[in-house]
């Protein structure tokens, strides 16, 4: 604690407890208690009645930092409450009163006190930025958060494990899931404190790229850590998870079963957000089902709390699940503006993956009224349309299997991206545009060079793509770029595989290279690599 009217040693005996006195101490206690209930009401109930004690308090540096403390907090239950309008408030307010005594002289303990409340504070703020849908701004508070680091004294990794779990939540959050994979299984080993989380985040990031086997694993072993725990609230969120995973794999029935449940609870806790997410996934369901009544009403339902509580990204999911009913509907109109909507969410804050997605959603929507209508001399046209949207989305998410660094997981992902191929081989076919589809089997055929650094791993299995078959010779005493059975052989022992090469299509330098505009567009509206920088000619059939 700073120094101020007490004697500094005294002071730094205190902060070495992180002890305020009475009635501080044990109502720090009973709130926490509250939160691993939890009571999230009788806990900011709690933390209200010691802020009130502290602001009667004559100011002061000690006094000051108490407040930041009770306000950070009272910000962190606010958060678990989906409070993040209030929480917002509280976290400001906090970090306006830590750093503003940061010149302050202190002992050794007291810094240290001070630096576990700006740390904690700055932890929370990136939880509300990265909710919120402001992934940059979330991303500089926890570069700020990350350079306290050498000031701790951190022997049992408990502030090593609470930057990295924000940081694997982020890059959930920005859909890098092959990132976020590999930090989280390399802090299982390095932030045991934090494996329940962990445990947790894997399983979501499991799921959502079509490993359903493998995330019910981590989320029993979740589950149980919760439970040595004692920590309901953490099991709480694990069956919202649960029930995403089943959802992703189809299985309806009990998607809706666990979804109820979870709601249940989440409407007896007055959590708006996660109340949210059950009612976005209900209408998901009431979708797939028919009832077209029942989805529209849980989508503007959850439309509405997302928007409540400012949580953007998770409000234009929300839309673009709108714009496909009102498609369904036959109310094209609507189906733009909402599709646009979310489009313009994801653009502005930096989410690539999804713009892609809602661009294929928009092909498929072209490809559909195609089937169903008769464009004429128009044709052409809506069908080159629906291919500029298409095949630079589909091309992304397939690039972005390289992001994982296991053979299994990229297999499984690449299985979501053949469906977005497949729409567009339907459209190429329909195009009757030999080059585009020659083009198009040269780039999918083409060699997956190796990154050649080894990425410690936990799964080992190797399941081979059927896409990639060729192999190239190296010219300069660059690494061998191999084909796709055996870079992902290669990569099943923990070697990454990078994008595949551009393929020449003419003889002449610097002439056209295999879907080049498309690739282009692709590069330049998602932000993400498509092609390596390396060039290899294309390989003519041979008899």
């Amino acid at each position: 604690m700073p120094e101020d009217s007490e004697d500094a040693a005294e002071q730094d005996e205190r902060a070495a407890g992180l002890s305020y006195g009475e009635p501080f101490d044990s109502g720090f206690a009973l709130a926490e208690r509250h939160q691993l209930t939890p009571d999230l009401p009788a806990a900011l109930a709690v933390y209200g009645e010691l802020l009130a004690v502290a602001e009667s308090f004559e100011d002061s540096p000690d006094v000051r930092l108490l407040r930041g403390h009770l306000l950070s907090d009272i910000g962190t239950v606010q958060l678990a409450a989906t409070d993040l309008p209030e929480a917002a408030l509280s976290i400001g307010r906090s970090l306006d009163l830590v750093r503003g005594i940061a010149s302050v002289p202190m002992g050794p303990n007291g810094r240290r006190l001070w630096l576990e409340i700006l740390l904690k504070t700055l932890l929370a703020r990136v939880e509300l930025l990265r909710r919120t849908g402001r992934f940059d701004e979330a991303q500089e508070a926890m570069d700020e958060a990350t350079a306290l680091m050498p000031e701790f004294d951190d022997p049992e990794g408990l502030r090593t494990a609470e930057i990295g779990l924000s940081r694997v939540h982020l890059l959930m959050d920005r859909s890098a899931w092959g990132a976020a994979e590999e930090l989280a299984s390399a802090l299982l080993a390095d932030a045991p404190l934090a494996e329940p989380y962990l445990l947790d985040c894997l399983g979501v990031v499991c799921a959502s790229t079509v490993r359903f086997e493998q995330a019910e694993d981590y989320f029993a072993r979740a589950e149980e850590a919760y439970l040595t725990l004692g920590h309901h609230a953490g099991r709480h969120q694990l069956l919202s998870h649960r029930a995403y995973a089943a959802l992703r794999a189809g299985n309806f029935d009990r998607a809706e079963e666990l979804y109820a449940e979870a709601a249940e609870i989440f409407e007896r806790q007055a959590q708006a957000e996660d109340l949210a997410v059950c009612e976005q996934a209900r209408a998901a369901i009431a979708a797939h089902r028919g009832d077209t009544v029942g989805a529209a009403t849980l989508t503007a339902s959850s439309l509405a709390r997302f928007q409540q509580v400012g949580a953007a990204i998770a409000a234009a999911d929300t839309m673009l699940m709108g714009a496909r009913h009102a498609y369904e509907r036959g109310d094209i109109d609507e189906m733009k503006r909402l599709a646009q909507g979310a489009r313009d969410v994801y653009q502005e804050r930096g989410v690539y993956e999804r713009c892609a997605q809602v661009d294929l959603m928009l092909a498929r929507t072209l490809e559909d009224n195609l089937n169903r209508t008769d464009h004429g001399v128009h044709e052409r046209t809506s069908i080159a349309d629906a291919l500029s949207l298409a095949l630079p989305a589909a091309l992304t998410l397939e690039a972005a299997r390289y992001d994982f660094a296991t053979a299994h997981a990229r297999s499984q992902w690449l299985q979501l991206a053949d469906e977005a191929m497949q729409l567009v081989f339907r459209l190429a076919l329909r195009s009757n545009d030999q080059g585009l589809i020659f083009e198009l089997v040269e780039h999918r055929c083409a060699g997956a060079s190796l990154a050649l650094s080894r990425t410690s791993t936990a799964d080992k299995a190797a399941v081979f793509p059927d896409a990639a078959m060729k192999t190239y010779a190296s010219d300069d005493g660059a690494p061998l770029t191999l084909g796709g059975i055996a870079a992902e052989a290669a990569a099943s022992v923990g070697l990454r595989v990078a994008p595949p090469p551009k393929i020449a299509m003419s003889a002449k330098a610097g002439g056209r290279t295999a879907l080049q505009e498309y690739v282009q567009a692709a590069e330049f509206r998602y932000h993400r690599r498509i092609v390596s920088e390396e060039e290899v000619p294309f390989c003519p059939p041979t008899i």
